[in-house]
């Protein structure tokens, strides 16, 4: 427990240049169970907060890492499990606080509300552990990485149900005299659900509602304690990272007050911190969840952090990034020559994205062609020739294909 001051126990607001909203998605689309997770290997392990220089700093993966690409398309399964999932949800909440609910006494209607708050509060509680077995299995080589998606998505989908109804339950609770969920609560539960509402999760479900075209190439990195997603948007590079061994809601707050938590949050993104364009913090250490919420803007993108008041350590992070903002560490890579293609790469720090771009041998001018890594298309390089793209961890073959012809490399990461 901390002894922050009333005026910042609220929503903090350091400065007033406006924040990327993360907008609520709808149920849609579905895991293509017929397509390949397609590269899969073992690594060695990373740096837990890796130090990123002009950029900000990256929340890593530690112990062994089972990282690759999988195509996500809409499916049929996936759209069966979400609708399942929401008619559940309003069943049980119909038992509680259902046509009953109208004629109780306030005394009554108190009890149906906290019994359907508590409902609402052990499915959020699955939903957790059903992600923690997910990404276990996956790490474990027990699950498909197509098949960890589609359960992160399912979560995304039915957390947002969830949301729905806690907005439901305190609209009610402002009808009884004898009970109130007061609007802090509220707001640190829809952070909780937020946690599987991510702008990555969004971007796939966004994307696969047009059946035909809509698809992503996404990351996938898990360990046993924790993982990463990753895909590219156009010239939006968005990456989540969580970390499970970093996040311990039963031990007391370690920070003496909010002030410090968000120092330290600040003092673990120093160059975030020194090009924030807007700071948005939270205090939800008086919850049961016991954590902090930092969100910075700033001048590659925007940034949010989720750090645990017991172990103080960053457990969520979620960075959405302009791919061409981002500093590049060498000069190209390359080039690499073949059937009158030269093919460059330039590489950002760390394992973010990297910017691939193919000429014609004699002309040097832009060539489109399709971009393969390991065999997985990633996207094609378009008019200008150039492609953005994620690199898997590890070394990974690169190809560029025309009609004409073919241009290889070997790349590390």
């Amino acid at each position: 427990m901390n002894n922050a001051t009333p005026a910042l126990l609220a929503f903090l607001l350091v400065l007033s240049v406006p924040l990327a909203t993360v907008a609520a998605g709808e149920p849609a689309g579905g895991a293509d169970d017929g397509s390949p997770a397609v590269v899969q290997q073992q690594v060695s392990p990373l740096l837990v907060q890796a130090e990123v220089t002009n950029s900000t700093n990256r929340l890593q993966l530690t112990g062994d890492v089972r990282s690759g690409y999988t195509e996500y398309r809409p499916g049929l399964g996936m759209a069966l499990a979400s609708a399942d999932d929401g008619l559940r949800i309003d069943h049980q909440q119909y038992a509680i606080v259902g046509k009953e609910f109208e004629s109780a006494s306030d005394e009554k209607r108190a009890a149906m509300l906290q019994t359907a708050y508590e409902q609402l509060m052990q499915r959020a509680n699955e939903l957790e552990q059903r992600e923690r077995a997910a990404v276990s299995a996956h790490a474990a080589g027990e699950l498909s990485t197509a098949g960890l998606l589609q359960t992160l998505l399912r979560n995304h989908n039915e957390a947002a149900v969830l949301s729905e109804r806690l907005d439901e339950l305190y609209v009610r609770s402002n009808r009884v005299s004898e009970y109130s969920i007061s609007k802090r609560q509220i707001r640190a539960d829809t952070l909780t659900f937020g946690f599987h509402q991510t702008p990555l999760r969004e971007t796939i479900t966004q994307g696969t509602q047009t059946p035909i075209d809509g698809h992503h190439d996404v990351s996938v990195s898990t360990s046993q304690n924790g993982y990463s997603l990753s895909l590219i948007s156009g010239d939006r590079y968005v990456v989540e990272t969580v970390r499970f061994d970093n996040r311990d809601r039963t031990a007391p707050d370690r920070f003496a007050s909010l002030e410090e938590a968000l120092e330290h949050s600040r003092s673990l993104y120093p160059w975030t911190d020194e090009h924030k364009q807007g700071l948005s913090f939270e205090d939800n250490s008086q919850t049961p969840e016991n954590y902090y919420w930092t969100e910075f803007g700033h001048t590659q993108g925007r940034l949010e952090v989720y750090l645990d008041g017991g172990t103080g350590e960053v457990f969520r992070e979620i960075q959405v990034l302009t791919a061409s903002s981002l500093p590049q560490t060498d000069r190209a890579v390359g080039p690499w020559i073949g059937d009158g293609l030269n093919m460059t790469m330039n590489k950002t720090a760390r394992t973010g994205p990297v910017e691939v771009t193919v000429t014609d041998q004699e002309t040097n001018e832009p060539v489109d062609a399709a971009i393969t890594f390991d065999g997985v298309e990633v996207g094609r390089t378009g008019d200008d020739g150039t492609l953005w793209v994620i690199p898997l961890i590890g070394s990974h073959e690169l190809e560029a294909k025309t009609a004409s012809g073919t241009v290889n490399a070997t790349v590390t990461r």
